[in-house]
């Protein structure tokens, strides 16, 4: 009896196990798939209890990075990124930019600062040979110098404070970084001019056969060097108060008060400029020995021309600010 009860199960799983196993052979996976819910199916797994049973070490062992690597196709990978895009995002041009203003303006302040350490020096120089006082001494327009500040107190009870460079923003501009502004304007003037009548001269021929120098034209040569001269000049104070050659060295002109001057003024102060080159340029010479750095022309327009850094305060160099500092801490006190 019990032997016919075994025989009976294992018959019975021989039969369960074939039809298993020909339900399996006959079921298309894909059919089921389309009935399963995979969301809800996985809503159902616990991905933390999952992940904590795996081994990672073991898993990353397994894996031939080399393999790995070896079937990516890294110029399709890097044909699909906007490197452009990742680049501006990234902040990199913005910090090139201001990095490279920042040099380009530091190394611009350093020779800013040597004129006006040599416009300091022959100022000293000046004053002592015509006997000025330090009373005497004017820095620049009210307005202006006010509106800075001043120059500060360098004594307080018995202490010294002293500055590393001492600020010379709104005073008036000494006689050599006018110099350095007029030498790079009339390089400009003088070569844009020459590549203008190159240019024309050029196209003259090419057109009429004919050149500038066949006419002789000497004296239309000078009206048109002229004319260009005055157009350079008078349009950039017009338009921002200074040519380039006074803004690579610093300065600006304003009203002799300290104001900004407008169109008439500066078409004024342009227009008698040659006043103060002509009888051996002694209307220049006022820019030295004069108390406020005025020329004649300047004096004519009621114009001056004072150190305006822009954005930077303008300043004078360390050294010199330092020697200047403990003259006057040391020097009486009225």
């Amino acid at each position: 009896m019990t032997e016919g009860r075994q025989n009976g199960k294992r018959l019975l799983g021989r039969v369960a196990g074939a039809v298993t196993e020909r339900v399996v052979v006959t079921v298309d996976p894909d059919i089921v798939l389309e009935h399963v819910d995979l969301n809800a199916l996985l809503s159902r797994v616990d991905l933390d209890a999952v992940l904590a049973r795996v081994d990672m070490d073991a898993l990353l062992a397994r894996v031939d990075l080399n393999k790995l690597l070896a079937d990516v196709d890294l110029d399709a990978l890097l044909g699909n990124v906007d490197v452009e895009a990742l680049v501006r995002r990234s902040g990199i041009p913005d910090i090139v930019a201001e990095s490279t203003y920042s040099m380009a303006g530091s190394a611009l302040d350093v020779a800013r600062r040597q004129l006006v350490g040599l416009d300091v020096v022959i100022d000293r120089i000046v004053d002592r040979l015509m006997r000025r006082s330090e009373d005497e001494r004017r820095d620049g327009p009210p307005s202006l110098v006010a509106a800075r500040g001043g120059t500060p107190d360098l004594r307080n009870g018995s202490a010294r404070i002293r500055r590393v460079r001492r600020s010379v923003s709104g005073h008036y501009a000494g006689a050599i970084s006018r110099a350095a502004a007029a030498l790079i304007d009339g390089l400009l003037i003088a070569g844009l001019y020459t590549l203008g009548v190159a240019g024309f001269s050029f196209l003259l021929g090419m057109f009429t056969s004919r050149s500038l120098t066949d006419d002789g034209s000497t004296l239309l040569g000078i009206a048109a060097f002229a004319i260009w001269a005055f157009s350079y000049v008078f349009i950039s104070l017009a338009i921002t108060g200074r040519t380039i050659g006074k803004g690579l060295a610093g300065l600006r002109v304003v009203r002799a008060d300290g104001t900004a001057p407008g169109v008439r003024t500066m078409f004024v102060r342009t227009l008698v400029f040659p006043l103060s080159v002509v009888f051996f340029g002694i209307g220049l010479l006022l820019i030295v020995v004069q108390r406020e750095h005025r020329s004649f022309h300047d004096l004519i327009a009621k114009t001056c021309v004072v150190y305006d850094w822009g954005d930077r305060s303008a300043e004078m160099p360390g050294p010199l600010s330092d020697f200047l500092d403990r003259a006057r801490s040391d020097s009486p006190q009225r």
